[in-house]
């Protein structure tokens, strides 16, 4: 890891180019943060980050369990280059704490094999310590003058920006520590059946010309602008698919019959070689399951998860068969009925897994946190779409290459699992916290 360097003096209110910032605005415009906000924001992502990784030794740290994710010391090294990036070097005209440290912790740095080479507890928190000390520094001359990126500090964008970015990574975290211990032997542990929550409520939702995505600034470049459309009525489970749902599917044959799967998911299940939801093992009469606690019962009320897009829709073509019309819902439907039901509250790692489905007859339940949900769709940008604050966020993924999730697990943080909020994965992901619930047409 490089050395850290003493803050340099002189840098703000210049760009990257050296040349003046614009003049400085005379008060703060209606409705701006104010400089404690922004930073108290950036703080408290932060402390959630590392009360996360607290207890955690360094072999937990740099383990790398699973060659689609970035050891556990990366990602907290990316979150102070990040942030070094975006408010030193791009609004206050200061790389000396990230171009150095680009090739370790960019995105697009070195390869993710190499990403915990040279890791050094203490250098990396001091790094990450340093950087937030720059930014305390620095963001109160940004906040009066503008910087070299004005549209970045209006409004506390770019701290609304770091902050999403920071609860992304600590849920990828969460991620990357279940497959670590999910690799350790779960021991003698035996497991009772899956107890069973039983058939999910249906709830209808009348047709209606509906909003998508928002016109908000604090909000990522795929949900604007939003985009009317007209929906035609349907229906969809109260609550997304258990894990005892799912055994039935497995006990019927559902990995095994190939009516049920697609070309390209029966291909991708032959490669894979799966026969159950990822990481799921027998046990006495149930099953074991890791979750951030260690291996523990599958309990059979809770929403399944650890399955990829073709498991999910090989499951709704199963579900056809026994209730006519099952199916995922688009991602239409899926936020109209978020925004009509609000439908549960980010469990934000306040718990070590999801917990059991809410039942209510009334209204569509555990779409705001508890497991992430697929949806029909593929990843596309809205009509008008226009890349902010960089192109690589989310346009190198508009290819019809990654289905689109939503709601958020119990994982999430609040800031993140919210109606327009779209993730978004290839289809052959089954590491992340997601799961599925079954539409209808009316």
């Amino acid at each position: 890891m490089a050395r850290l360097r003493a803050p340099l003096r002189g840098a703000l209110g210049a760009d990257r180019a050296g040349h003046a910032a614009p003049p400085r605005r005379r008060g703060r415009a209606p409705g701006a943060p104010r400089v404690t906000d922004v930073l108290a924001h950036l703080d408290a992502a932060r402390a959630k980050t590392l009360a996360f990784v607290r207890d955690l030794d360094d072999a937990t740290l740099e383990a790398w369990p699973d060659p689609a994710f970035s050891p556990l010391c990366w990602h907290l090294g990316h979150l102070a280059f990040t942030e070094a990036h975006w408010i030193l070097a791009r609004c206050a005209g200061d790389p000396s704490l990230s171009k150095p440290y680009a090739r370790r912790f960019a995105q697009d740095g070195c390869a993710k094999a190499e990403r915990a080479e040279g890791f050094e507890r203490g250098a990396l928190f001091a790094y990450l310590d340093a950087v937030r000390e720059r930014v305390r520094e620095a963001w109160p001359i940004l906040a009066a003058s503008g910087g070299a990126r004005p549209d970045l500090v209006e409004d506390g964008y770019v701290g609304w920006f770091l902050c999403c970015h920071e609860h992304q990574h600590r849920e990828t975290m969460a991620i990357v520590l279940g497959l670590v211990r999910s690799a350790r032997s779960p021991g003698e542990l035996d497991a009772p059946p899956l107890e069973d929550a039983g058939p999910a409520p249906r709830v209808s939702v009348p047709g209606a010309q509906v909003r998508l995505g928002t016109a908000g600034r604090l909000a990522y470049d795929n949900e604007r602008p939003p985009q009317e459309v007209e929906l035609a009525p349907f229906a969809l489970d109260g609550h997304p698919v258990t894990a005892a749902s799912w055994a039935r599917f497995m006990a019927d044959g559902g990995y095994a019959t190939r009516a049920l799967w697609s070309d390209a998911g029966w291909a991708w299940k032959a490669r894979a070689g799966v026969t159950a939801p990822r990481a799921w093992r027998r046990a006495g009469a149930g099953w074991l399951r890791p979750r951030l606690g260690g291996w523990a019962p599958i309990d059979g009320r809770e929403p399944v998860h650890g399955v990829s897009w073709w498991e999910a829709e090989a499951y709704a073509r199963w579900a056809s068969a026994h209730t006519p019309g099952a199916r995922l819902p688009t991602e239409a439907e899926w936020e109209h009925a978020a925004r009509r039901f609000g439908g549960g509250e980010a469990l934000a790692l306040r718990s070590d897994g999801p917990a059991p489905v809410t039942r209510d007859a009334a209204r569509a339940t555990d779409l705001l946190g508890n497991v992430w949900e697929w949806t029909a769709d593929w990843f596309e940008p809205r009509p008008g779409f226009s890349p902010y604050p960089y192109r690589g966020y989310s346009t190198p993924w508009f290819e019809a290459t990654h289905k689109v999730m939503r709601g958020g697990s119990f994982a999430t943080d609040p800031a993140i699992a919210r109606p327009a909020f779209r993730n978004w994965y290839e289809p052959s992901t089954r590491q992340c916290y997601v799961g599925l619930r079954l539409a209808y047409d009316a």
